[in-house]
C-alpha cells in the first residue's frame, strides 16, 4: 500500500461518491524536470473547519502556536513520509512554504535540549537532535541528525508504510 493508498482509505468517507482521482504534472522551473502525482479531494465539511482555521487563518499557511500538543509520532511518520528525503545519514524535512517563525515552532517541538525538565519546563517529546539547514536557493529544511535516527525509526516506524520504511531503514 503507498501513501496515496493509505490517505484515501481514511478520507474516503469525506469523498464524493465514486470519486475517480486525479493525476496532476508539474515541471520543476530550477531543472525542468517533470513529476507526475496522484490527488483526491475531498469535500468541504464543517468537520475540517477546524484544521482550516488553525493552518490556514487569513487564508495563510502557518504552523499553529500548539504544535508541540498536536504533532504525535504519527504525524511525524506522515510528515516524514511526504516530505523527507536523505541527508548524508541523517533526514532533511522540507518547511520551504513556511516563514521563519513557524519553522523555529516546529524546530521547537523536534530536539532534545538537556536541562529543560530540570528547570521546571516541559519533557522534551521527541528528543531529536536537529538543525535549520538552508538549500541552495535560500529556504529552510529541518536536518535531524544521524545520532538521532535510531530513535526516530523506533517511534515512527509503526506508521510507516512498507515501501517507505524499506527505504527509510537504510538511511
Amino acid at each position: 500500500m503507498n501513501l496515496f493508498t493509505e490517505g484515501k482509505k481514511t478520507f474516503s468517507l469525506f469523498c464524493v461518491k465514486n470519486y475517480v482521482p486525479q493525476n496532476k504534472i508539474s515541471t520543476d522551473n530550477r531543472n525542468g524536470k517533470t513529476y507526475t502525482a496522484i490527488c483526491f479531494t475531498t469535500m468541504q465539511l464543517p468537520c475540517f473547519n477546524i484544521y482550516r482555521e488553525l493552518f490556514y487563518p487569513f487564508n495563510v499557511k502557518i504552523v499553529p502556536y500548539n504544535i508541540y500538543e498536536m504533532l504525535t509520532p504519527r504525524g511525524l511518520a506522515y510528515w516524514i513520509m511526504d516530505d523527507g528525503s536523505k541527508q548524508n545519514n541523517g533526514l532533511h524535512l522540507s518547511v520551504y512554504a513556511f516563514k521563519n517563525e513557524d519553522v523555529d515552532k516546529l524546530m521547537f517541538t523536534l530536539p532534545f535540549r538537556p536541562g529543560l525538565a530540570g528547570l521546571g519546563r516541559r519533557e522534551d517529546k521527541f528528543n531529536l537532535k536537529c538543525s535549520i539547514h538552508y538549500n541552495r536557493d535560500n529556504k529552510p529544511r529541518i536536518y535531524i541528525f544521524k545520532q538521532s535516527m535510531e530513535n526516530l525509526i523506533t517511534m515512527v516506524k509503526p506508521y510507516f508504510l512498507f515501501f517507505f520504511f524499506s527505504f527509510f531503514i537504510f538511511l
